[in-house]
């Protein structure tokens, strides 16, 4: 069984450390609160951390009033405060604060649970205090320890997510996998990028922050990144599109089945020589890459050659298959084009 600590959970505990040596340095009471709201509080990026505290101030205000509203009207007794928490909830995601729900739940249940002393303003600023601690906790470690490298991270879940990919778009076509581990490999690329299209918001949230070392740099690599998502979303459409159609498409249009297959063999090599030379590792000629791609587009012509004319039932499980290619190969030339772009920048900035 594998056993990673990853910096995200590093960070938390640092973060929780640090609350509970503050809160004991200060000498006050109930330091499990302010360490709950330090690992509540935990954002992937330092922008979100900023965001987060902006909600925190807010959702907290309404957390504060409902809860010295329902102290005074209500009591402390548990149906009260379970009462309370229901409204402050409803209230807090019809102001569209969703992020801070559970703080502010936290904030109420120890606001309201002020046993025999009750509710007075040197404890209201104690029980506060405690999330204050724990929010800006959380921050400082998230500023100061391992800053996340949002690029070196995107990069990855993108690159893991095509490498799936190019497996599939050379065992799919040749029907050579069985259909519970295709699924399986499936459901795989589907996750993964959900979570590259998840962490690319976090990332553009990331751009505005003030101490980018080389800010044009990274907006050329977040516009690439942005296109290698769009990219592997094509990928995993023509391969839905093949398992779905292709033994049709055996049946009925045998003359095209090896043209079709050889032209996602060299779209696929394309879109991997493409990785390549993102990363460094090859340069593209030119010449051979026309080349390339003007086999793939006479392909291209010769399926909608074969779609005109023909009957309903062939457009139904051709179309798919050609439109998909079709929409892949067109991003894969706006990607080569930025690629080739940021690639000539680098050389001008090392030059």
């Amino acid at each position: 069984m594998e056993f990673n600590i990853g910096p995200r959970m590093l960070k938390t505990g640092l973060a929780a450390t640090l609350t509970l040596l503050i809160t004991g340095l200060v000498g006050l009471k109930l330091e499990i609160v302010a360490a709950i709201a330090a690992v509540l509080a935990m954002q992937p990026s330092i922008m979100r951390s900023f965001a987060y505290i902006k909600e925190v101030i807010i959702s907290n205000g309404v957390g504060l009033i409902f809860a010295l509203l329902g102290s005074f009207l209500l009591g402390n007794h548990p149906l009260a405060v379970g009462a309370i928490v229901i409204l402050s909830i409803a209230i807090n995601i019809k102001l569209g604060l969703t992020k801070t729900v559970s703080l502010t739940i936290l904030t109420i249940i120890t606001l309201m649970l002020s046993g025999e002393s009750g509710v007075d303003f040197v404890y209201i600023v104690e029980r506060l205090s405690l999330i204050v601690i724990g929010v800006l906790s959380a921050f400082v470690v998230n500023v100061a320890v391992f800053p996340p490298d949002h690029r070196k991270i995107l990069y990855s879940m993108i690159k893991d997510t095509s490498d799936r990919i190019h497996f599939l778009m050379r065992v799919v076509p040749n029907n050579t996998m069985t259909v519970p581990k295709l699924k399986e490999e499936d459901r795989e690329i589907e996750k993964g990028i959900t979570k590259a299209k998840d962490y690319y918001e976090i990332i553009s949230d990331e751009r505005n922050r003030l101490f980018i070392r080389n800010r044009r740099s990274f907006f050329r690599n977040i516009v690439i990144y942005k296109h290698m998502i769009k990219m592997l979303e094509k990928q995993h459409n023509l391969i839905r599109q093949l398992e779905k159609n292709l033994i049709e498409i055996e049946k009925d249009a045998e003359n095209k089945v090896y043209l079709i297959k050889k032209l996602i063999n060299e779209i696929n090599t394309y879109s991997e020589n493409v990785f390549l030379m993102y990363e460094d590792k090859i340069i593209l000629d030119r010449d051979l890459q026309k080349e390339t791609k003007s086999a793939m587009q006479l392909t291209i012509n010769n399926l909608i050659n074969e779609l005109q004319g023909a009957k309903f039932e062939k457009w139904f499980y051709l179309f798919p298959v050609a439109n998909s290619i079709i929409e892949l190969f067109s991003e894969l030339e706006k990607l080569e084009r930025l690629v080739r772009f940021n690639e000539r920048k680098e050389k001008r900035k090392k030059a």
